[in-house]
Parts: C-alpha cells; structure tokens; sequence
C-alpha cells in the first residue's frame, strides 16, 4: 500500500479528509477534560495558518515555539509548516543563554509562547524577532498577538484567499526543511539539527509498521515535551491514524491522568519509570500489617524474577492482590509503554515487565529523528533496545561505535558544515557517539557511550551509568553523579529522593527532624553507606565507590543542573560540587 502522504503538510491535509474524530485532541483546563474534533483542528490550522501569511510568514522563515505542550502547540506547528516555514522548538526552562542563543542563531521571525513568564525569559527580546505570539489573551497588552487575534486575522484572510494554505501546504517538498531542534546536550553550546520532511515522514511511517493502532480502543496520554523530537514524531503518528491524543497538563499530576484517561499508549523517558517504581516502592513500605508483608514479598519477586520465565503460582497470586493495584495506578489498560531518550535500567525494565507492564526500549538520536532501534510487540529482548527501525540501517565500527544510514539521519548541523562533515561521513553513516554490539539477532545493545567512559588515574576505565543506575533505582535516591576521569579512585555525588523522605525519615525514627538536618545526620549516612556497599559488592575493585557526598536538595532543569529530558549535566554539576569533590581527593 502506497503511504497517502510524503510530507508533514500533505499528512495533516489527508488527516482532514479521513478522519471524523470528536475527541481529536484533548487537553485540560480548570481541573476538566475539553475536547477538540478534526474538524475543529482543521479549520484552527487553516485559520492560524492563513493569519500567519497574514502577519509576513514566508517559505524558509524560522517560527520558533516555547509553549506549553498543547494541542495549541500542535496546531501552531502544522499552521506553520503549511505556510512552508520551519518551526523551532524551544524547551521553556533551558538556561537563559542558551535560549537566547538558539533564538540569535536560528534567526527566527516569529515565537509563541504560552505564559507570562515564558515571555518574561526573552527580556531583553532578541532583535532577530518580529513577532510574539501568544496563548494567553492577556498578554495581548504586552505587545503580542493572541491566539484569538490570530485566528480572526486569519478568518479574514481565508474569506478573500480561500484556498490559499492548503496550496503553500501542497507545495512544501519532502526535501525542505520541516524544524530546525537544538539539541539539549551536557556539554557545549547547543546545535541546531536540521530534519527534513521526508526525514520525519520516514519515522511516522516505520511507526505504524512497529506500533500499529486502533482508533476505536487505543487512548494515548502525551506527557512529554513536544520540543523532545520522539513526542513530537508520536503526535504526529498518532494525528496520521485518527486515534485521540490526551495532553497531560502537569507533568507532576500525571498519575491523575493516568487514571482519568486510562490510555492505552503512553511514550516515557527511563526516569518518569524510575519515579513511578520509587513511588510503588514507596507505598509497599507505608502500608502496613499483612499486607505489607504480602506486598514486599510481591515488590521483590518482581525484582528478581527473570521476565522471560514463565509465571509460577505464587506469580499469579501476585498479580490478583498486588500487581493488578501497581498497573491501576496507571490506568490499568497500558498495551504500550515506549521508553526512550536514555538508557533504561535492566533490572527496572524486568520488574515493570514482571508487574504486567508492556514496556517497549528504543534507542535514537535527534540527528536520527529519532529512532535507530526499538523492541516492539512480539520482538522484544530485555537488556537490548530492539532491532532497527524501518527504513534504518545499522553498523557497528571497529572501536565499538554505531553508525546508523537512512530516511531519518538529519539534513545537517545549521551553520556548522565542518561538524556536519564530522558526524555524518561521506557514505551517509552517523557517528551516533555511543559504544554497542549487534548480536545474532539483529537485537542492538548499547554498552557505553565513547565520550562516557571515564579512565582512572590508574588506566582503569569506569562506564558510570550502569553504576548511577543500580544506585539510582534505590527508594532513598532520586539521582546520582559518578566521578572518576582522571582520578585515583571512584567517588560519587548523591541527590535524595525528597518525595520520600518523610517516610524515610519515619522508618529510621526521625520523623521529627528538620530535612536538613535529617541529611545531615548519621543515620541517614549509614543507610547510604549500605546502599552503596551493595552495589560495590557486585562491581570490579577499580570501579568501586569509595567515597560519596549526600546533597541537601535535588537537580532542576531550572538551575541548568539537568537537560531537558532529565540528564544530568556533568561539568556544571560538578562544578557546583567542587568543593565537596575536591575533598574526596584530598590529603
């Protein structure tokens, strides 16, 4: 069967005339569900599409994109696109700088934010910009155009030029460029990655080869950034099949739309599924009498059983008393769980399959739009992240490195030819940067990244994140900072797990101690100590923690401490740091 569309703008033009769904797009506001059709979204897009022409949008102008994920956000990105411009997303929280530089660098004309204080971050407002546009009406008296106003400039322009969108939308080619993504990175100033339409098209396409859905049952809960290309990529699949797309309006009231909407398909990053399993962790230690002792003994045969052996008995009665409440807390009618965006940890990934929960690992890179490789309904591999996707092709280099060809590998680094030649060679491989092995299946494992393995003073090398991870996963732990380039030994920088620390406190009999004064206390470093003498136990003596600084509060996005799909970044860390790891070392 031949694909009905080769572009973004041809696919949300076939959207319009194929499907017939109420409930298109839904979002919240005011604490209630409000629906929107394809009808509906269709005449919005043509409306803010024609007010965009409107307002001087040209092919090839940049329209950068702050707001909140939305289907306002969603509309504004094809509204755009049709009028043959690239969008640009932007995260909200990135540190002011990079904002700043992304805006300069892409010389965008025209941003929609979706706040107040989303537009009091471009103070002073960079010159490359003409026009902000804005969600919120209000913000109409600081200078910006409302979606309101937008739409009745649009409605007006679409009563002399009917016709007008849908032909800039016809003529946009496979080969233009579509978005233009900053990618976050821990280290260095951010690059601008662009992907074509064809680049996209190709993964909404091996999407629905690996994920196939079902508008009559399937429900899909969006809870990520759109600005994270492997959101924006769902969306786009799951407009393209006319099934309804929920948008989550808190990422920290998740689990109430979870259990509000009861989706079917849901797309994390590995550490939404390490807070998930912490916070069951969390309620197996709160309860009490025999059913907490029903539900350790049920939390830790699901941390121990191997997913591939088959369920015993005892697994079933597990399941009826304790499972089946775990997988109610999200919904209870997940088919799809898909993490990708980091490395997801072995054993987490075996407890969530052990509970009943389909998780699904895939491995990409912006520069991939995303997907490389991911396990999929009926192929899947614990410990690897699938085989590769439709349309790619995947190779291991002679130091370890994967290198991926095909549809998705990106047009190119904007303005930075040299290390656009750097990372995507003459024959069409990108150097993905990350170390893996391909076994006898086709099945791809992802064993370090070349950049990430840290060598001792001793000529030890030392892969910190399987190390991060084991600790990580750990109730008392909310993340975790290994040290080792360059030095004599192993140290670490833990971040507590705030959530839990009233219960936390309450099991060692200081539940009336000040937090930081809890912190600071021995008990708490000694069950520390223990956690992480666990972990020694099973590492080499050179990859050991020695020692370990226990913080006094958590990593933000805000502070620049973690990128926006929650990784840490090293350098500034540990700048941060400096003194409590310059005495690890000293003496």
């Amino acid at each position: 069967m031949t694909n009905p569309f080769t572009t973004l703008t041809n696919l949300i033009l076939h959207v319009g005339q194929t499907h017939r769904n109420p409930a298109a797009l839904s979002y919240k506001k005011d604490g209630a569900w409000i629906s929107i059709s394809t009808a509906e979204m269709m005449d919005t897009v043509r409306k803010v599409g024609a007010g965009l022409l409107e307002l001087g949008l040209k092919p090839g102008d940049r329209l950068g994109i702050m707001a909140d994920p939305s289907p306002f956000w969603l509309m504004m990105d094809l509204a755009a696109l049709g009028c043959g411009a690239v969008t640009v997303p932007l995260f909200p929280n990135v540190a002011p700088e990079n904002l700043h530089y992304e805006i300069q660098d892409s010389g965008m004309r025209f941003l929609f934010v979706s706040s107040e204080a989303q537009l009091s971050t471009l103070q002073p407002c960079p010159k490359s910009i003409e026009g902000i546009l804005a969600l919120p009406k209000a913000l109409e008296l600081q200078g910006c155009v409302s979606w309101e106003m937008l739409l009745l400039i649009g409605a007006k322009r679409l009563e002399n030029q009917p016709g007008e969108w849908d032909a800039s939308a016809r003529a946009v080619k496979e080969e233009d460029t579509a978005t233009l993504i900053y990618t976050s990175g821990s280290t260095g100033i951010p690059k601008g990655v662009e992907l074509t339409h064809r680049n996209l098209v190709s993964q909404v396409v091996g999407t629905s080869i690996r994920f196939p859905l079902d508008p009559q049952k399937d429900r899909l809960l969006s809870c990520l950034p759109l600005a994270h290309v492997l959101e924006r990529i769902g969306s786009y699949y799951y407009l393209s099949t006319g099934t309804s797309l929920y948008f989550v309006e808190d990422i920290k009231k998740v689990g109430d739309d979870l259990r509000e909407v009861r989706p079917t398909v849901i797309i994390l990053v590995p550490r939404l599924l390490e807070k998930m399993y912490a916070k069951m962790q969390l309620g197996v230690e709160t309860s009490a009498g025999l059913k907490k002792r029903l539900a350790r003994a049920a939390f830790r045969r699901a941390q121990e059983k191997s997913p591939t052996s088959a369920p015993t008995p005892l697994d079933k009665v597990f399941d009826a008393l304790v499972y089946r409440k775990m997988r109610a807390s999200l919904g209870g009618c997940l088919r799809l769980a898909i993490s990708g965006g980091a490395p997801l940890d072995p054993n987490l990934y075996g407890f969530f399959l052990n509970i009943g929960l389909p998780v699904y690992e895939g491995y990409g890179l912006t520069e991939a739009s995303p997907v490389v490789a991911a396990n999929f309904p009926g192929h899947r591999k614990v410990g690897t992240v699938g085989i590769p996707y439709p349309e790619v092709e995947v190779r291991i280099a002679e130091d370890g490195e994967i290198l991926a060809r095909g549809a998705g590998i990106m047009k190119g680094y904007y303005g930075k030819p040299e290390e656009t030649t750097q990372t995507v060679d003459a024959e069409g491989w990108l150097h993905t940067g990350d170390l893996g092995q391909l076994d006898g299946e086709g099945y791809l494992r992802i064993t370090g990244r070349k950049k990430e393995l840290f060598k001792t003073a001793n000529g030890k090398y030392v892969a910190p994140v399987p190390i991060e991870q084991a600790i990580g996963t750990h109730k008392l732990v909310d993340m975790v900072l290994v040290i080792a380039e360059g030095r004599p030994f192993v140290t670490a920088l833990l971040f507590p797990n705030m959530e839990g620390l009233q219960a936390w406190k309450q099991e060692l009999g200081h539940e009336d101690m000040e937090d930081t004064a809890f912190l600071r206390s021995e008990k708490a470093s000694a069950a520390l100590r223990q956690i992480v003498e666990d972990v020694n136990a099973k590492l080499n003596h050179w990859e050991k923690i020695r020692k370990f600084h226990l913080a006094e509060r958590t990593l933000s996005i805000g502070a620049g401490e973690l990128t926006p799909t929650l990784k840490i970044r090293r350098h500034i860390v540990e700048e941060k740091f400096r003194p409590q790891i310059d005495s690890f070392y000293a003496g």
